[in-house]
């Protein structure tokens, strides 16, 4: 389906500024222009609908999150670690150090540039990578540490893998971009050997799960040790941490590693 480009991008751009006017209603009508226009939601204005509890999303549209990333590539690693200190990878690795059997099968779901791939690497072999931003794929490749990649949405990878399951899987900074963890939780288990790792990380809310106002979403330490626990995976550990800066202000969230039973 083609997409009226310029269409959209007025759209788009009314609505924007509607919403730092305070127009709040004519920048929702902006909004769902944009929906009529491109329904697979490139913008992701579902998330800032949301906002205004004018849609009720369970995750970041596939369509947005690969064309926020993908345009972003080249300068990823300078604006998430070096201007946002972003630092979660080497967190969850020495969270998870203690309960890793290496050498572990890895799965690194949103690899992005392949931070968490650099950082298991002392304990992983076979690393593969999945995102949905083939264009952070080439800069993950240059790592030289993944053995595939693919490009792909990290639930429905884990929902149709029917090869051998892993021993970790790796998932920071995905669930930001995922509301309701029931679905990964259950495609989760089936990759995971007996006894294998989930390490992931969130932005923290206070219960349940709730769409920020930077269009992410963020869930609560009890709904993802209820969540996963139901799907029979226990929590052996967890720690919260500041995710990354945000206009000079901290983001809280957690690191978590649940075990498959």
């Amino acid at each position: 389906m083609s997409i009226d480009e310029e269409a959209l991008g007025e759209a788009y751009d009314a609505a924007r500024a509607a919403e730092d006017s305070g127009d709040i209603e004519t920048a929702v009508q902006h909004f769902l222009r944009c929906l009529e226009i491109d329904p697979d939601d490139h913008c992701g204005v579902v998330m800032r609908l949301a906002r205004y509890g004018r849609a009720t999303p369970k995750a970041a549209p596939p369509s947005y999150v690969a064309t926020l990333f993908g345009q972003h590539a080249e300068e990823f690693d300078d604006i998430l670690v070096g201007d946002l200190g972003y630092d979660v990878p080497a967190i969850a690795r020495r969270l998870a150090g203690p309960y890793v059997n290496p050498p572990a099968r890895m799965l690194d779901l949103g690899c992005g540039t392949g931070l968490a791939g650099v950082a298991f690497k002392d304990v992983a072999i076979g690393i593969v990578g999945v995102d949905l931003a083939e264009e952070m794929l080439d800069m993950t490749d240059e790592r030289g540490v993944y053995q595939d990649l693919y490009v792909g949405e990290a639930v429905n990878f884990l929902a149709e893998w029917d090869e051998s399951p892993f021993d970790l899987i790796v998932a920071t900074d995905v669930w930001p971009y995922l509301g309701d963890l029931k679905p990964f939780a259950a495609a989760a288990r089936p990759c995971l050997t007996p006894g294998g790792l989930l390490v992931a990380s969130t932005e923290r809310a206070e219960s349940g799960w709730r769409v920020t106002d930077t269009q992410r979403f963020a869930h609560a330490p009890a709904y993802i040790a209820d969540t996963f626990g139901a799907a029979g995976l226990t929590l052996v550990a967890s720690e919260p941490v500041t995710v990354r800066m945000e206009e000079g202000e901290p983001v809280p969230g957690d690191v978590f590693v649940l075990r498959r039973d």
